[in-house]
């Protein structure tokens, strides 16, 4: 049975309502992206000055880089003139030594020549004291054959005596006379040869000093040849550092503008974001206007109800609201049971269900909760009292279990639609459906009423995991629903709150309790807690 006059019309007015509902989840969406953007653009701004100041700085740096670098290039220019400037000393003060050792080579040759010269000349002064000699010996033997002549001068008549007499005195002055003379030739001679002697020594002296001068002269010669060569190298590599300086002068101006213009587009930029922001400003503030106005349309009529079944649960909210869309939230705490109750009691209390299952939903838990209400699985599935929508492939094979893998979501929900003859609870796992089908086709498919299947009376609940569904896709369905719980954890208790609801003073609370069977789960009210429950 799909429905009495009265649901049909009441139901009219919802199907009315789902287009307010899904843009009021749009603007929910829209607020939380919003948010997020603010957020972004803040952190953009605070990167854009960041970046103009490390710009700034980097432009101070390389400046003060440049200046270093042309100074550099100054110096490096400086450096080169004088090493060109050694190069040509060293090529001059080369040359010099050059000629002075050809100089010295002829002067050690000359001097060679000069002591020979006097070696001969020693020789001739040798040849003219044997001559001397040969003198002194003649005069020895002239001045013996005057002093016969005066002796045979002396036996003779007075006549030749006389003439004896003169001549052997003439002859005996003669003899004198070329003694003092060969004397004098000896005396100068003997001078002559300790002169000689003397020059020669000096000569030889002076050949041996010369040779050293040559020696030394050769060594300087290779020296200033070996510093040429340095000069030479120095004055390549001083000119390559050079031209890198100022190839680097070059590259750090390049850089510099560069950063300038860096610095000029994150002050652009903020300056950007700054009106973007403001811009966003007034979004916010014109999504918040047409948020207040979309509620005020969707306030103005009575929400029938349907009981949850579960102890506690509708004494906070007084039943689901029939027709309405519905989220519950969790995050890292177990609600396999939750969803277990929720399903048992509304196929206690005349309803049909068709589910996905959460994690830990499986066949155990399901049948203990059916089983505190006196039903068996087994038995709802055959009588399509229950369908349900396998995403993970971890239910076995049976009547009514769908595997969402190999069949579409919209292929299932006919044949639900068609088999069932209740009112029907439709309990989504939007994290299994959106890994299942995508984040569009599984909105779509609770939102846009499943292709238009299923009846405006049916109620969906769709159960959202926050720490596997972006906040983004959470704020949508939140944003649309008619009511919104929440799953948290509270100490060692775990805490169900009705975030929104149009018929109750939200937030309100409460505390589950486990029974001893699996699936077995009570709301115990916690109206004297005013605690928000952890997010």
């Amino acid at each position: 049975m799909r429905g009495t006059a009265d649901s049909t019309t009441d139901g009219s007015d919802r199907t009315n309502d789902r287009p307010i509902a899904t843009a009021q989840g749009a603007i929910e969406v829209l607020r939380a992206t919003s948010a997020d953007v603010d957020e972004q653009l803040s952190s953009i701004d605070e990167s854009a000055a960041t970046q103009a100041e490390e710009a700034a700085s980097t432009v101070e740096a390389v400046s003060e880089l440049s200046a270093t670098i042309e100074e550099v290039a100054a110096t490096a220019d400086e450096v080169a003139r004088q090493s060109s400037d050694a190069r040509e000393r060293a090529a001059e003060g080369h040359d010099a030594a050059t000629e002075a050792m050809a100089v010295v080579r002829s002067v050690r040759e000359t001097s060679s020549d000069l002591a020979a010269k006097v070696r001969r000349l020693e020789d001739r002064i040798a040849a003219i004291e044997e001559a001397v000699a040969g003198i002194d010996d003649v005069a020895e033997q002239t001045n013996m054959l005057a002093l016969n002549a005066s002796i045979e001068a002396a036996r003779a008549d007075d006549d030749s005596a006389d003439g004896f007499a003169v001549v052997a005195e003439e002859i005996k002055g003669l003899a004198a006379e070329s003694r003092e003379q060969a004397d004098a030739i000896e005396t100068s001679l003997t001078e002559v040869r300790t002169a000689t002697d003397e020059t020669v020594d000096a000569l030889e002296t002076t050949v041996e000093e010369i040779e050293t001068g040559v020696s030394s002269v050769r060594t300087a010669v290779e020296r200033f040849e070996a510093v040429s060569d340095s000069v030479d190298r120095t004055a390549q590599d001083v000119q390559s550092v050079s031209t890198a300086t100022d190839d680097l002068a070059a590259s750090s101006e390049q850089i510099a503008t560069t950063a300038e213009d860096v610095a000029d587009r994150a002050q652009s930029i903020r300056g950007n974001i700054s009106s973007i922001r403001e811009s966003r400003a007034e979004q916010t503030t014109m999504l918040g206007e047409v948020g207040d106005a979309l509620s005020g349309v969707t306030t103005d009529r009575d929400h029938a109800r349907i009981s949850t079944g579960l102890d506690g649960l509708d004494d906070l909210t007084g039943g689901l609201i029939e027709g309405g869309q519905v989220v519950l939230q969790y995050s890292d705490v177990a609600i396999a049971d939750l969803i277990a109750g929720l399903v048992a009691g509304a196929i206690a209390t005349g309803n049909a269900v068709s589910v996905t299952p959460p994690p830990g939903l499986d066949r155990e838990t399901l049948d203990g909760a059916l089983a505190h209400r006196d039903v068996s699985l087994s038995a709802t599935l055959a009588n399509d009292r229950l369908f349900v929508l396998d995403a993970f492939d971890t239910w076995q094979s049976d009547t009514n279990v769908f595997d969402l893998g190999a069949r579409s979501l919209g292929a299932v929900n006919r044949e639900t639609d068609r088999r069932r003859e209740q009112p029907l609870l439709i309990v989504g796992n939007i994290a299994g459906e959106i890994a299942t089908l995508g984040e569009e086709a599984a909105r779509a498919a609770r939102f846009e009423n499943d292709e238009g299947i299923f009846e405006a009376t049916d109620t969906v609940l769709n159960v959202v995991d926050r720490g596997a569904v972006a906040a983004s896709v959470a704020s949508f369905y939140v944003g649309a629903a008619d009511q919104a719980f929440t799953l948290d954890v509270s100490g060692d208790r775990r805490v169900l709150t009705v975030d929104t609801d149009p018929t109750a003073d939200t937030p309100v609370r409460g505390a589950l309790r486990t029974g001893d069977r699996p699936g077995s789960v009570a709301v115990v009210p916690r109206t004297n807690d005013t605690t928000p429950p952890s997010a």
